[in-house]
């Protein structure tokens, strides 16, 4: 008796045993589910936080003619000075068209001190594009006077820096995204410029 009692109190004491084993098992395998998840969300944020970014947009450099006023011809008026002198200049350009940039340049002035820019640094630029060999400048009304030399030679700096690329053949001026009669009120603008002006 006292024989079969031990025997079932030690039967009694394994099934225990291999319960509690069984259960201790369990939470350490769901554990382990999580720390693998953990390790994958936090690899996967390695990951993200690996990745590079260049905050700078895409620029190019490019040499580029741009046709200035001559200081000695609008000061004198002397015809034996060239009216417009070219000048060489690379420049940078990223997400604008390499048109826009190359008015921009000429808004800024030359580098030289013996040329100036004839464009108003009052006058709006509102784009530049190329279609079709066809370079369309779009200033704003607002900003655009001056007198009738002013607005030859602007029209001529912008005409003839642009002609200089292989992708344009002519340029259309446009006022606020339409064909206007002139941009200052005294050269007509309607038709489009198809070669370079005061240059021989």
């Amino acid at each position: 008796m006292k024989k079969t009692i031990i025997f079932l109190l030690v039967a009694l004491l394994a099934f225990s045993i291999i319960g509690c084993a069984k259960k201790d098992s369990n939470p350490n395998e769901d554990t382990d589910i999580i720390n693998e998840e953990e390790n994958n969300n936090e690899n996967e944020g390695e990951e993200k936080e690996d990745e590079i970014v260049d905050p700078s947009p895409n620029t190019e450099e490019v040499e580029v003619v741009l046709y200035f006023a001559n200081k000695k011809y609008i000061e004198t008026g002397d015809e034996s000075y060239e009216k417009l002198v070219a000048e060489k200049r690379t420049i940078e350009y990223g997400n604008l068209p390499l048109e826009e940039a190359i008015v921009k340049e000429l808004i800024k002035g030359p580098e030289s001190d013996e040329l100036s820019t004839s464009i108003p640094d009052t006058a709006k630029l509102l784009g530049v594009e190329t279609a079709n060999g066809t370079c369309f400048v779009n200033f704003a009304q607002e900003g655009l006077y001056g007198g009738s030399l002013q607005e030859d030679f602007t029209i001529a700096q912008i005409v003839n820096s642009l002609l200089e690329l292989d992708n344009v053949e002519r340029v259309q001026f446009l006022i606020n995204g339409e064909k206007a009669e002139s941009l200052m009120g005294h050269f007509s603008i309607m038709e489009a410029f198809e070669e370079p002006l005061y240059i021989e």
